[in-house]
């Protein structure tokens, strides 16, 4: 027998009760939810600081803090979204009232990664919530600590059947949820690769996906950019959580007059930041695990180093190092890096940036730093991308106006605010009609003089 098959089972009965339909359920879960974040904080600060050397601050800025503007947002939105829509009516189809009944889908599995085990997991979780859906959560086993208290939190204050987390080795764990049940929607944070195998395994009962991945997603200066305002987004991006988030800047490609005048204000802001000796500093975090830390450190081949390149396997440190002299088919452009690498490209022509962005299409985010409001649209524009800033960078994710994810190879499906209420909920349509009156030309036998009064009706010029 499935080992989750008592799981699956108990929430299937579960949403079919009704229980979680009413706003009255929903806002209460919500609002469960985040007195259960709030009043853990310190361990969930303990347990991040653990598995990535997170900085209290950070966690609060990326983890927590988000989470809770999100919970907010559903809470606030959640009684309106709910409701009928009444939407237009083609002439043909009067006299009638054409609406759409938003409804839970059903069960849907949060599949969440380790970068940002909080954030990434819980603002998805939020959503489904709102929408009326009970919830599995996998957690990556990666950030164990976290993970762990995750889950039992979760568990603790929720009943299984209708949210629940389970631990284990993805590889097992996955496999043996998405291939023997249907999901109303399986949403999964990570990388493409294992994305590829998500979709696959989902396809088998027909399950729809969400896939937030990730790629190459480049930061383009022009010689018209604030350079030190630019250098402090860019330090503050490419380095928050040690390089591990999925919108990094993951590479630089600045005009060639203005390079070497950046890569001194980078190197400046760097050492504001975080010292000299950042091994030492609780400002900067580690990588992840072992197998990471020799994956990034392959990377320092790729290149010459301009500046950093001090690791340190036992503590998994490797501090911000800026390399050059990359050639666009190297190991370091062919795969996302996760780690704080900064490899560096320069261009005279705008479509140099392109071609060189073209090897690796559709990142996930694409940040822009200029003043020309034609070189800002330029790269908009010419860039297939899933969302990003002009002037900045990562701040795309804090807003619940815009939806967050991917295009093509970096993904597909928004979320956050009501992107991911849409994400979590079916839209059904109906048409009600009236009885007082009936079309005659609707019926055979048909004629020319129907014909006519059709053709009047439906596909007017």
């Amino acid at each position: 027998m499935n080992p989750y098959q008592t799981l699956y089972d108990s929430q299937v009965a579960y949403y079919k009760s009704g229980a979680t339909r009413t706003v009255v359920f929903r806002k209460e879960q919500l609002k469960k939810l985040e007195s259960l974040l709030r009043n853990n904080e310190q361990l969930i600060e303990e347990a991040l600081y653990k598995d990535l050397r997170k900085h209290k601050q950070e966690v609060y800025m990326t983890e927590l803090g988000p989470t809770y503007e999100e919970i907010r947002v559903q809470l606030r939105g959640v009684r309106q979204w709910m409701q009928p829509q009444t939407v237009e009516t083609p002439l043909y189809l009067l006299p009638s009232v054409t609406k759409l009944y938003p409804e839970p889908v059903g069960n849907v599995i949060v599949i969440s990664p380790w970068n940002y085990p909080v954030l990434l997991t819980y603002r998805a979780v939020a959503g489904a919530i709102a929408a009326g859906n009970t919830v599995i959560i996998k957690h990556s086993e990666l950030s164990h600590h976290t993970s762990t208290l995750m889950e039992q939190l979760i568990n603790k204050h929720f009943p299984a059947d209708y949210i629940h987390a389970v631990q284990g080795h993805g590889e097992t764990v996955v496999p043996q949820l998405l291939e023997h049940f249907h999901f109303g929607h399986v949403f999964f944070t990570g990388g493409t690769e294992i994305g590829k195998k998500i979709m696959g395994m989902a396809a088998k009962q027909l399950s729809p996906v969400s896939l937030e991945l990730g790629g190459k997603s480049p930061c383009i200066v022009d010689a018209s950019a604030d350079l030190k305002m630019a250098s402090k987004r860019i330090v503050w991006g490419k380095l928050l959580n040690c390089g591990q988030s999925c919108v990094a800047p993951d590479y630089l490609v600045v005009h060639e007059s203005v390079k070497d005048k950046l890569i001194q204000t980078i190197i400046k802001t760097i050492e504001e930041c975080y010292g000299t000796d950042r091994e030492a500093n609780d400002n900067y975090g580690c990588i992840i695990n072992n197998r990471r830390f020799q994956s990034i450190v392959k990377y320092l081949q790729d290149g010459n180093v301009l500046y950093g390149g001090d690791v340190n396997e036992e503590s998994r440190h490797i501090g911000p190092t800026i390399i050059d002299n990359v050639k666009p088919d190297a190991a370091v452009m062919r795969e996302e890096i996760f780690g704080p690498v900064l490899p560096v490209f320069t261009y005279r022509e705008n479509e140099e940036v392109l071609k060189l962005v073209d090897l690796n299409p559709n990142p996930l985010a694409v940040y822009i730093f200029s003043t020309s409001t034609a070189t800002q649209d330029y790269f908009v524009e010419k860039i297939s991308f899933g969302a990003g800033c002009i002037n900045e960078t990562i701040y795309q994710l804090g807003s619940s106006s815009i939806p967050f994810g991917g295009i093509g190879t970096s993904g597909h499906g928004g979320h956050l605010g009501k992107f991911s209420f849409d994400t979590f909920t079916h839209y059904k349509g109906i048409v009600k009609k009236v009885n007082w009156f009936e079309p005659f030309f609707r019926y055979p036998p048909f004629s020319k003089s129907k014909l006519r009064l059709w053709r009047l009706a439906l596909g007017r010029k």
